[in-house]
């Protein structure tokens, strides 16, 4: 009589089991993983494991085709409701499609005054969003729909929020710890002799609070200068001294032409979020050609793919018509000023435009009209193609285009709510 033994389970086969489970996952979208998650005890470990969110959007980042990006454009403005709307949009083969518009009902009103939030792309799908008057901020994860509202900062104008300018900004560390700063500046006048005051207000979610850091002596953040880039690490954004800042601030601006007497030091201020220490690094000289007038005033940052700091220097031509063209100037070698080299010029450019930011996934930079109509200029072809949206009953006045990055399964503390779809 032969008897049959049952083969004994080995260590390695559940473990296969469960890595060709994870294998399978990491391929499927946040939403999807939602549900399944929910499966079992193991799926749900596994799914909110650090280790697995991080390989998810890695692979997420690399599965990406056509890209996508948030068109952010000011509330719907009637006497009932004011809603601040996304509109996402989708760069194809066939030309560029309008998705979806999002309205983002957890920003309302303040007071009697309509909200105009400002959004920066903070890392590992998260986006950080900062209202100006009200000084809120909320995280932001696009693909679980989840946000959470940071306590306001004891250190904000409580008085008078607009007359201190900010600069919001955010970085998700590989712990999924993060940090938010709010940088501001403003001239404090008594008995006739007034004080510039720089600070730096940062909440850290390892300890749940605030603090204030002093923007070094030699850089100020003016209101002109667009929001920066994470890059390493650190932000980055554009700053400048000159010998007479008051004059400045008190004019609400310069221009450079008019005054040579004065001598205005641009350059990067970077901060690093680990150490909370502030850098600085030299921007490229320009040529000084007869005829070119280099706009240094509107110069902005942009990050190639993460990878390298890029600067585009707007100039004109006043010798043909005042015609405007745009230098993007790449950082080969992080922190070497001789390392930054002059890419590609773009132009000429309408002076009814101004710029919205650049895009290196699609090699080209978008564009506001005077007429609030919205373009992309592809910078291989000259050619600016106008961007269509959906309808809506107010004017396109603060428009943001921030390119939508792979969306990740990070935890927040905050609960979905009704108007996030």
């Amino acid at each position: 009589m032969v008897i049959f033994e049952k083969p004994e389970k080995t260590v390695s086969q559940p473990e296969l089991h469960e890595d060709l489970i994870r294998e399978v996952l990491l391929k499927l979208p946040v939403k999807s993983l939602l549900r399944f998650k929910q499966v079992s005890k193991t799926w749900l470990q596994m799914v909110t494991s650090k280790a697995f969110i991080s390989d998810h959007y890695s692979v997420a980042r690399n599965r990406q085709s056509d890209p996508s990006f948030f068109v952010i454009r000011n509330p719907i403005y009637n006497k009932y409701r004011a809603v601040n709307v996304i509109t996402q949009i989708s760069m194809e083969a066939s030309g560029i499609r309008t998705d979806k518009n999002i309205p983002l009902r957890f920003i309302g009103r303040c007071g009697e005054r309509y909200t105009f939030p400002v959004f920066f792309p903070m890392g590992f799908g998260l986006y950080c969003i900062f209202e100006f008057l009200s000084q809120t901020i909320v995280l932001w994860n696009f693909g679980t729909r989840k946000f959470e509202v940071l306590p306001l900062s004891p250190y904000r104008d409580r008085a008078n929020p607009e007359l201190d300018p900010s600069f919001c900004f955010a970085h998700v560390d590989d712990e999924f710890s993060y940090k938010v700063g709010l940088l501001s500046v403003r001239r404090y006048s008594k008995n006739k002799n007034s004080v510039l005051v720089q600070r730096l207000q940062l909440y850290s979610s390892s300890s749940g609070s605030w603090k204030v850091i002093l923007i070094p002596e030699g850089s100020v953040v003016r209101y002109y200068m667009a929001n920066g880039v994470n890059l390493n690490g650190k932000y980055h954004i554009l700053s400048t001294d000159s010998k007479n800042q008051e004059h400045d601030y008190n004019h609400g601006g310069f221009e450079e032409q008019n005054d040579n007497s004065y001598i205005y030091d641009y350059h990067i201020m970077s901060f690093d979020y680990a150490s909370e220490v502030f850098g600085r690094i030299e921007v490229p000289d320009p040529p000084q050609i007869t005829g070119r007038y280099n706009l240094m005033d509107k110069l902005f940052l942009i990050s190639n793919d993460g990878i390298l700091l890029c600067l585009v220097i707007p100039w004109v031509n006043e010798d043909v018509n005042n015609e405007k063209f745009l230098d993007v100037w790449v950082m080969h070698d992080y922190g070497a000023k001789e390392s930054w080299s002059k890419e590609h010029t773009v132009g000429p450019i309408s002076n009814n435009m101004h710029g919205l930011g650049y895009s290196k996934s699609v090699k080209g930079f978008f564009f506001q009209d005077c007429d609030s109509q919205l373009y992309l200029f592809k910078c291989a072809s000259s050619a600016a193609e106008r961007i269509i949206l959906h309808h809506l009953d107010f004017e396109m006045t603060n428009v943001q285009v921030i390119e939508h990055t792979a969306e990740s399964l990070i935890s927040i503390k905050g609960t979905s709510r009704s108007g996030l779809k």
